[in-house]
């Protein structure tokens, strides 16, 4: 609760809404308050007013700088006619010489001013994280073809690359591997376990370059023994990455998150 002693010189402040106002001077009868406000917010002596020729709301800044939504303008609305009443019967009783009750009412006009900048920062951090939201393109998760014989070393790289974003699906050989791509979408990569017994790494590589069903496939030799062993070539027409075993992951999945590989090399 904001609880005010009001001294000359002394001012309150609401950043949220652009709005000062400064204690000038007090006596026993009147009370000299200054009101600095943005020029959106119109600030009236109501007595100099007959009423004829009064200035209507401005609609279109309040949209402009606290949003669109007629349920809000209604509710901010309501709010600064309780803020101007406040204001009004605060100078009346000051008038009046009643200065308990003026200071009792000020304090409601202090917290109706800090209700009002409470709703509308409210309102302008969930503008912001929409404008945000509606800026961030979805991200579309990398999808893998994991091919790897051993069912233990399978399982696990399957389980890192999920809880790291990807999409993993799973062969236990080059022949299942080709089997799984006749029937499903081509994925990102296929990650390539080079020895095993059906449908070896060289021979699963010619078979996909050959195919060449996604020119944007990129395929990943993952393996203990080294390309030059194999005679595995690294570009077009082979791998164009090779990461051996023991695997480092994080390497893996930087490698994976690059849009494009120019320079095709071994990783360690």
């Amino acid at each position: 609760m904001l609880v005010l002693s009001r001294k000359p010189d002394e001012s309150i402040f609401f950043p949220g809404l652009g709005i000062t106002i400064s204690i000038l001077r007090t006596d026993q009868r009147t009370a000299r308050v200054g009101i600095d406000a943005p020029p959106q917010v119109r600030i009236l002596r109501k007595e100099l007013l007959d009423g004829t020729d009064e200035e209507t709301f401005d609609v279109a800044s309040f949209e402009q700088t606290w949003g669109g939504s007629s349920k809000n303008l209604h509710e901010l609305r309501n709010q600064l006619n309780t803020l101007n009443l406040g204001l009004q019967f605060y100078r009346q009783q000051m008038d009046a010489g009643l200065v308990d009750e003026a200071n009792v009412t000020f304090l409601r006009v202090v917290n109706q001013l800090d209700k009002i900048e409470h709703d509308v920062s409210k309102h302008a951090e969930a503008e912001a994280v929409r404008e945000a939201q509606a800026c961030e393109e979805p991200l579309r998760p990398i999808q893998v073809l994991l091919v790897e014989d051993d069912a233990d070393q399978r399982e696990l790289l399957a389980g890192v690359l999920a809880m790291r974003g990807c999409e993993v699906a799973t062969a236990c050989d080059g022949n299942d591997a080709l089997n799984y791509l006749g029937s499903h979408p081509w994925p990102d990569f296929v990650l390539l376990d080079m020895r095993m017994p059906n449908g070896d790494g060289a021979s699963t590589v010619r078979a996909l370059r050959k195919i060449n069903a996604s020119p944007h496939l990129r395929i990943v030799a993952t393996s203990g023994t080294s390309p030059q062993d194999l005679g595995i070539s690294q570009g077009s027409d082979g791998v164009d990455h090779w990461f051996p075993k023991p695997l480092n992951t994080d390497g893996l999945i930087r490698y994976m998150q690059q849009p494009t590989e120019t320079n095709l090399s071994t990783s360690s």
